[in-house]
């Protein structure tokens, strides 16, 4: 699809309103960070619009691996390690996207849990026992990028993983859940430092967390393989 970019009147007139979805944050570190700005300008080489420059790098961080960790996750960090959970993932593009001077934010809801993923993951007895039974609910983080008007992207899960979803009949559409008036709410956030931060204090996980994220992980490694067969 050719990206039409947006008259000029329309963007000086935008520009004050956009400027705060450009901006770094503790979690969102690309200022500090000479790896994301580093890995932004390579993955956007010869990029002549802003949305070749989105499609590169939504395509870097989406196949980057899922798997389960905390919600507060800098930036820097899930590049350095090149996996991360959704809030992670978002996290990382947003990093990106900015650091090459195109608006985008963050996108925050509330999902129906994945049950029959949770049940997949939490096969073993003794994780299954750590873990506890699936939530009813759970929140899910993705993210909207500016180009000529706010786009959604969703960069969770990658490919393999859907794959191995599939293989597995595990659905991959989310059940967004609406509110009391049967309306769709979204947080949408510039920064989300602070929502990361007390969604971190409230973590199902509390004990042993490293050993807990690493066995489901992999559990996702499983799948992911039977995605890629």
């Amino acid at each position: 699809m050719a990206f039409l970019a947006a008259p000029a009147k329309i963007d000086l007139m935008n520009a004050s309103a956009l400027e705060q979805y450009l901006q770094p944050g503790k979690l969102c570190d690309f200022d500090r960070s000479p790896e994301i700005r580093g890995k932004a300008k390579e993955l956007t080489k010869g990029c002549r619009t802003r949305r070749q420059k989105f499609d590169h790098l939504f395509d870097y961080v989406k196949e980057l691996p899922y798997g389960l960790e905390d919600w507060d996750v800098p930036a820097s960090e899930t590049l350095a390690k090149g996996w991360g959970m959704c809030s992670g993932k978002a996290n990382l593009l947003v990093a990106l996207l900015r650091s090459q001077g195109i608006p985008s934010r963050y996108r925050i809801y509330r999902i129906r849990a994945e049950v029959n993923l949770w049940i997949e993951v939490t096969a073993e007895s003794a994780l299954a026992q750590r873990m506890g039974a699936a939530p009813s609910q759970q929140d899910h983080v993705d993210c909207q990028v500016w180009l000529g008007k706010w786009q959604n992207c969703d960069p969770a899960r990658d490919t393999p993983l859907e794959r191995g979803m599939k293989v597995l009949g595990l659905p991959l559409e989310r059940e967004i859940i609406p509110d009391a008036s049967g309306r769709i709410r979204y947080t949408i956030l510039a920064n989300f430092d602070n929502w990361a931060k007390q969604r971190q204090s409230r973590r199902m996980v509390r004990q042993d967390r490293a050993e807990t994220f690493a066995r489901v992980n992999e559990q996702f490694s499983r799948i992911r393989d039977l995605g890629k067969g």
